[in-house]
């Protein structure tokens, strides 16, 4: 029984040093998709001072009125970018209390089978302690990749996003001379089209994803039932 426990707490611990690799792993592609978002919102800033500076120009558009039109056409990019950040935040607290709950339960554990050992606990209670752990690993940490997944997905949609909105401006800017104020203004109107398909398409990678996880769940009852 020892020999088998302990067994199992070094594969438990393993277990937890493959799963933190693999957060960090993930971590490190989302820093690399900030410090892209960085740069496009370097670039954003440029793009809205040649705009600003060409609508000047050709229609003596006011500093004051180019600021509120352009707070029209980035305030759902804002809000969305506040939105990420507080969803970033949020799956970074859920992994670390997953991962810190991981080794508290091992280090119970181990601290059981000393007792065990030493006859001062049963063997209920050991098995009670190994029970606990695989259904936090599994469970938990099935929720926890969700989370993971689920912000991963909003990451990429978000940067494309961002990425599309400065394409539009770069092409504002392009036009130069013929530029005026009414292309502005389409380019919001544009926009709020385009907010309603993203929606619809996230929506729907959503659900294709809660479908593959229900199909999973059912082969996995299958296999069980099998047995």
């Amino acid at each position: 029984m020892k020999e088998a426990v302990l067994d199992f707490i070094t594969s438990y611990e393993n277990r937890i040093s493959m799963v933190e690799k693999l957060i960090t792993t993930a971590y490190q592609a989302t820093a690399a998709s900030n410090d892209s978002l960085n740069e496009l919102d370097k670039e954003r800033e440029r793009l809205k001072t040649s705009l600003q500076e060409t609508l000047a120009k050709n229609c003596s558009l006011r500093r004051k009125d180019f600021n509120n039109l352009m707070e029209g056409v980035l305030s759902d990019s804002k809000r969305k970018k506040n939105q990420v950040e507080e969803e970033q935040r949020q799956v970074r607290g859920k992994l670390k209390e997953y991962l810190d709950e991981q080794k508290e339960l091992a280090i119970s554990l181990r601290q059981r089978l000393v007792k065990f050992t030493q006859g001062e606990a049963d063997k209920d209670s050991l098995e009670m302690i190994i029970s606990d752990l695989k259904a936090v690993y599994q469970d938990k940490g099935e929720q926890v990749f969700a989370l993971l997944r689920n912000f991963q997905l909003h990451l990429e949609v978000f940067q494309r996003g961002q990425e599309e909105i400065n394409h539009k401006l770069q092409r504002l800017v392009d036009r130069g001379e013929p530029l005026g104020i009414d292309d502005l203004r389409q380019l919001e109107a544009a926009k709020e089209r385009e907010q309603r398909l993203a929606d619809r398409q996230l929506r729907r990678k959503d659900v294709e994803r809660l479908l593959a996880h229900f199909k999973q769940q059912r082969q996995t009852n299958n296999v069980t039932g099998d047995k």
